[in-house]
């Protein structure tokens, strides 16, 4: 009987879940909406909204009709990090070895293992975000992770759209280890994120500015490098071009969700230079505030317990220079910026939110799927090409343009986030020292 309630009191302590607490909602209604998204994915079914986990998959392992799982990087091309494609060969394994149903064929199959398994970190995340939230001492955690994380459209029809989540997970997770003093295991953590999504571990550039030390910069880079070297040299070592193949892969893909559409066509070379120099650019700008803030800190007693918002702002801003910069920003990419707003006031109004969030699901519910034919209605193909005459790219080019605002308005020259840095409890102040 003692070990069943030890059992019962670890359940509901990872549930955040005690009395007057609502935390365990927060996974009930995220259940619902998981479940729902998971029917709209279903392969040439369900609510036929587009997502890349069956594309990719026939793409890659079923090009000529049946599939064969060839090991990726060695045996076939996976255009995604190491973590991703071996993720994408398993499921296919599990679905052709261990299927849901006989019937249902290995796509089908592969699609139900992945939405299963991708629980994990989805749910996951949402437990590190509670984590987080009790470190930064932040008030009413629970209603800010239910609007800004869960019930949003990005979470209804982006997590199953990619495996972004993973990634997302891993740099979560760090960042949360990063606030306990860690800097080994967070450093390996992001490594780890890398290895998943690359620029879901872009937070670690903002983690930065917050170590103390030059020993702590080391620990943090080399635990990064360690675990992303870990992951990447045996494949590596069986195929060393499959880096290469991957850089020209990324290289030759066309302008997509960037602000940059309004000027220039999606396959202009100029792209190719506008990226690091607008990336340049930005950082820079947040490097010249982050030291601002951080002298702040460093020259004030009491402001040292406001390291972990400090932290969270950097790490924040540097995700938006990235993606505002990047000619490649995808709507899934929202996934890697609802833990900031639901950690931070980036927006000063939810409304805004909330309609910046829908506009960038439209992306791929109106433009990429029929989300209407399970009512038998087929909805006329969107066309695409220029903004100015393509609905979807003008909504492309205006989601990365806000980004644009919310790093740049909302960030860099408003005061409202930044001022939010000395609002820590100081119960909290010991977990947010950069040990």
């Amino acid at each position: 009987m003692a070990g069943s309630q030890g059992s019962l009191s670890r359940f509901q302590s990872f549930l955040g879940s005690s009395k007057g607490d609502l935390r365990i909602w927060v996974y009930l209604l995220a259940a619902v909406l998981y479940v729902f998204g998971m029917w709209e994915h279903i392969p040439y079914g369900g609510g036929h909204i587009y997502s890349d986990i069956p594309t990719v998959f026939q793409d890659r392992f079923c090009p000529a009709g049946p599939c064969y799982l060839a090991f990726p990087y060695i045996h076939v091309f996976v255009e995604y990090p190491v973590i991703t494609g071996i993720f994408i060969y398993s499921m296919g394994l599990l679905g052709q070895n261990v299927p849901f149903s006989s019937s249902g064929g290995i796509l089908s199959n592969y699609y139900f293992w992945t939405a299963l398994i991708l629980t994990l970190p989805t749910f996951l995340s949402i437990s590190e975000l509670f984590k987080i939230s009790e470190i930064l001492g932040i008030t009413s955690p629970t209603k800010r992770i239910l609007l800004y994380f869960v019930v949003t459209p990005s979470f209804v029809f982006m997590v199953l759209t990619n495996w972004y989540i993973i990634g997302v997970f891993f740099a979560l997770f760090g960042l949360r280890k990063f606030l306990e003093g860690s800097r080994w295991i967070s450093g390996a953590l992001l490594g780890i994120s890398a290895a998943a999504n690359l620029i879901t571990a872009i937070p670690a550039m903002g983690m930065l500015f917050a170590l103390k030390s030059r020993r702590e910069v080391a620990q943090f880079v080399v635990g990064g490098a360690v675990a992303f070297g870990a992951i990447y040299l045996p494949i590596y070592t069986m195929n060393p071009n499959f880096i290469p193949q991957f850089l020209t892969y990324e290289k030759n893909w066309y302008a997509e969700g960037s602000w940059m559409l309004a000027f220039f066509s999606s396959g202009s070379p100029i792209r190719h230079y506008l990226f690091p120099a607008t990336f340049v650019l930005v950082s820079a700008c947040i490097i010249y505030k982050g030291l601002k803030i951080r002298k702040k800190l460093v020259g004030t007693g009491e402001a040292i317990q406001d390291w972990g918002n400090y932290t969270v702002f950097m790490s924040a801003l540097f995700s938006l220079a990235w993606l505002f910069s990047s000619y490649i920003s995808t709507p899934q990419t929202n996934l890697m910026l609802l833990p900031f707003f639901a950690l931070l006031p980036m927006t000063k109004y939810y409304p805004e939110f909330l309609v910046f969030d829908t506009a960038t699901s439209l992306i791929d519910v109106w433009g990429f799927s029929q989300p209407l034919l399970f009512l038998g209605i087929t909805l006329s193909p969107v066309m695409f090409g220029s903004p100015y005459h393509s609905p979807i790219q003008a909504l492309e080019v205006i989601r990365s343009l806000w980004i644009g605002k919310f790093l740049i308005y909302d960030g860099l020259l408003s005061n409202r986030v930044a001022s939010f840095i000395p609002k820590i409890t100081k119960a909290h102040a010991n977990n947010l020292l950069p040990k």
